[in-house]
């Protein structure tokens, strides 16, 4: 098994998932990604003026093409905040964005350190998954949780923020074990609908 930093097997994970767009904003505490994503060279990144927008322009990605996910990326604090609206938007209209924010790290959390919002809190209630991940090891895991649910039963956003000690952290991942999960798709028999 391979290691790697988690947000290098997180860049791994949106290619493997079929993501190709991403719209953002580096800001410190997201730059580890950045980097990870121009060290794999796969995605395409647009420059937003602004995180609010990366939102909409993620959202608008995705309503464009039937199988596409915009994905918005933005730093911590009020980059985070700025993004909900777009949440909103694309909660209110059943439209699947992944949210991926930076943070501050571990141990500053809920310390009132600078720009270290609780974002998860703050999206929650407008998303299908609002998560701060706490440890390195579930990066993936948490990713590919992002992906089912965002497509599953009513499509929605969800949003995972990466505080940046987890996103420097070395963890154990092979990207050629890793399987999107499956999506359910509830359908009824034609007794059902008679």
């Amino acid at each position: 098994m391979a290691r790697m930093r988690a947000v290098d097997a997180a860049v791994l994970i949106l290619e493997k998932e079929g993501a190709t767009q991403l719209f953002g904003l580096p800001g410190a505490a997201i730059n580890p990604f950045y980097s990870a994503m121009r060290k794999h060279g796969g995605l395409q990144h647009v420059l937003a003026r602004h995180v609010e927008a990366a939102s909409h322009m993620a959202e608008g990605y995705t309503r464009a093409k039937a199988g596409n996910i915009g994905v918005c990326i933005g730093t911590s604090g009020p980059a985070g905040t700025d993004m909900i609206t777009g949440l909103y938007s694309a909660s209110a209209d059943s439209i699947p964005i992944l949210c991926i924010t930076g943070q501050a790290p571990v141990a500053k959390l809920h310390k009132e350190d600078f720009q270290a919002v609780d974002i998860a809190s703050v999206a929650g209630p407008l998303t299908k998954m609002a998560v701060t991940v706490m440890e390195p090891a579930q990066v993936p895991g948490t990713f590919q949780k992002a992906f089912r649910l965002m497509r599953e039963g009513r499509p929605g956003p969800v949003l995972i923020d990466l505080p940046l000690d987890v996103q420097q952290a070395e963890i154990d991942f092979d990207i050629e074990t890793y399987e999107p999960l499956p999506i359910a798709r509830p359908a009824a028999s034609r007794a059902q609908a008679e």
